[in-house]
């Protein structure tokens, strides 16, 4: 009788390897200016407006006038990640467990990357020249809009509104980014005026998803991840709308991803990611927290 081989006896692996549906770049990266973060802290500093004085007569005495100078910290947030390899799994698969696990590291500190800006956005800041004051979202110059029974067109325009009375991309460009979830996304493909030929002439949706609204770039998040970028409190969802002004990013440098031996361990290796990064909100004006119903 010849030898049969039972389908329990021989498992096959496809040549491609399945990647769960997650988010695998950082969506914020490029919008935000950088800057090299050395030492325990960053000091990101800015200065504030003056208005002219009027003059009366001849030989007017000199009046100073003061140039507020802000400071702001960015302090340093770490982040790492370590997946082991046993060289006995490797043996029994067909894929190169290295190279995918060095895939999900990197997407991993994506996510990371665009938690830590959102967070810094709508957080409490720290000034001051020897950073001793706490200035909350609200404080400082944060603007909230109320969209719990619904984001619609008219909440659009009142955003828009808020900004141009901040003077928030009145007299130069700025590119202004709403992130939203799936929720949101939905409510304004409800909304004719958005859509339709009879209000915008703008291409704004493309294969059934709306690109921009009311000149803001929409970046979208997922709201089932496991750990969502916009944050739900009570049923509320957290979206925000800001300029490319309104954060500063910080690092030593980018992360990278290191295949090392474990010498402690029976044939097994291991990949790591480690990274250190911070970002601060650099003016209230600049950021809008949309409240939305989740």
């Amino acid at each position: 009788m010849p030898a049969q081989i039972t389908e329990g006896q021989v498992i096959q692996f496809s040549d491609g390897v399945h990647q769960k549906a997650q988010q695998t770049k950082a969506r914020l990266s490029g919008i935000f200016q950088v800057k090299q973060l050395k030492g325990k802290s960053y000091a990101y500093d800015g200065v504030g407006s003056v208005e002219a004085q009027e003059l009366n007569g001849r030989f007017n005495t000199v009046n100073f006038s003061d140039l507020q100078i802000t400071r702001r910290k960015i302090g340093r947030r770490r982040f790492s990640l370590t997946l082991p390899i046993d060289e006995d799994d490797i043996s029994k698969v067909l894929l190169n467990p290295e190279q995918e696990y060095q895939k999900a590291c990197a997407m991993a500190m994506s996510r990371v990357h665009d938690r830590i800006g959102i967070e810094a956005s709508l957080a409490s800041v720290v000034t001051g020249e020897d950073f001793d004051t706490t200035v909350t979202f609200t404080n400082d110059g944060g603007s909230t809009i109320d969209a719990t029974s619904g984001l619609t067109y008219e909440k659009l325009l009142e955003m828009g509104r808020t900004f141009i009375d901040n003077d928030v991309g009145n007299d130069m460009v700025e590119d202004i980014i709403f992130c939203i979830s799936g929720d949101e996304h939905e409510a304004l493909l409800k909304e004719t005026e958005l859509i339709s030929g009879d209000y915008t002439r703008s291409f704004n949706v493309e294969k059934g998803s709306i690109q921009e609204a009311v000149g803001m770039r929409l970046i979208k998040f997922a709201a089932g991840a496991t750990n969502p970028v916009l944050s739900v409190t009570g049923g509320t969802r957290d979206c925000v709308a800001m300029s490319s002004r309104a954060l500063c990013y910080a690092m030593p440098k980018q992360f990278e991803i290191k295949v090392q031996e474990r010498s402690d361990l029976v044939q097994t290796n291991q990949v790591q990611v480690n990274w250190t990064l911070g970002a601060v909100r650099t003016e209230g004006v600049l950021v809008q927290k949309v409240q939305t119903t989740d």
